[in-house]
């Protein structure tokens, strides 16, 4: 259920590249707490994350490729700090 949410948003936030300014939305209010997750949740999300970087590189979306690597530096952050597996 959480994956799905988290696929529905990506994607919806990946849509909308043509309809706002990235000055109209902040990255911060975009974070997510990874802190919170598990090492499994973690892993799905590094997976969805660059499967919706190499969409938002396809669409040479700056804005959210930009935005793409910074939530993929928190997983990876989040992943370090539980010592999760690679």
């Amino acid at each position: 259920m959480c994956r799905c949410l988290v696929v529905l948003g990506l994607l919806a936030l990946i849509a909308q590249g043509c309809t706002k300014k990235p000055e109209s939305y902040p990255l911060s209010s975009l974070s997510v707490d990874y802190q919170t997750w598990n090492c499994q949740q973690l892993a799905n999300e590094a997976d969805l994350l660059k499967d919706a970087l190499a969409v938002a590189f396809e669409q040479r979306s700056a804005e959210h490729v930009a935005h793409l690597r910074v939530a993929t530096e928190a997983v990876h952050r989040a992943r370090t700090l539980k010592k999760c597996s690679a």
